[in-house]
């Protein structure tokens, strides 16, 4: 079968000068033809990747989006649920366990003295954190003082839980550099 393919090849050989021309003509103008062809299809394929890319970045934008609201979202869920507690142990039902409003006298509350000397405290029903504000946090002195009197509220909270402590060590500052160290360790 190979050998007829052959014997046909050179059966359509050209004969003349003429031929020969007229064949390599045609042979160029085929390979012309066929670089076009592997040029289009390159270029539909470096389209193709160029729209994946497209795809892929919006994509990934709407997935940023859609996280960031999700995440603003569950702040403001968490931000309601903080204010409408009362911080309290006890309550009965839904009322108590589930919109916080227990109605012992005594609060709900953990505290932990750091080693600077200051008092975090978290609640154990809505799980917010009272820690002392940074100043250069606040752009007024009475947003800082409203902050602080809150803050002292808290560490006021009267508690049958014990007061875990680290070990105490103390910076000439009055603990300024470990509280702008760790104001964004936790999500207050």
């Amino acid at each position: 079968m190979a050998e007829e393919k052959e014997i046909k090849k050179v059966a359509a050989a050209p004969t003349s000068k003429e031929e020969f021309d007229a064949e390599m003509a045609r042979l160029k103008l085929e390979a012309a033809r066929l670089e076009i062809q592997e040029k289009t299809l390159n270029l539909q394929d470096i389209q193709d990747r160029i729209h994946e890319r497209e795809q892929r970045r919006q994509t990934v934008g709407e997935r940023a989006r859609i996280n960031g609201s999700t995440i603003k979202q569950l702040a403001r869920n968490r931000e309601l649920n903080q204010k409408r507690c009362n911080h309290k142990k006890g309550g009965n039902g839904a009322y108590g366990v589930v919109a916080g409003q227990g109605d012992d006298n005594q609060y709900a509350v953990l505290k932990h003295q750091m080693a600077n000397g200051d008092i975090w405290v978290r609640c154990l029903r809505c799980a917010k954190w009272w820690i002392p504000p940074y100043k250069e946090d606040f752009e007024t002195a009475e947003g800082y003082l409203g902050a602080y009197a809150e803050y002292r509220a808290a560490v006021e909270f009267t508690t049958r839980n014990v007061m875990s402590k680290s070990i105490p060590f103390k910076w000439g500052d009055d603990g300024n550099y470990f509280r702008q160290q760790v104001k964004h360790s936790i999500n207050v």
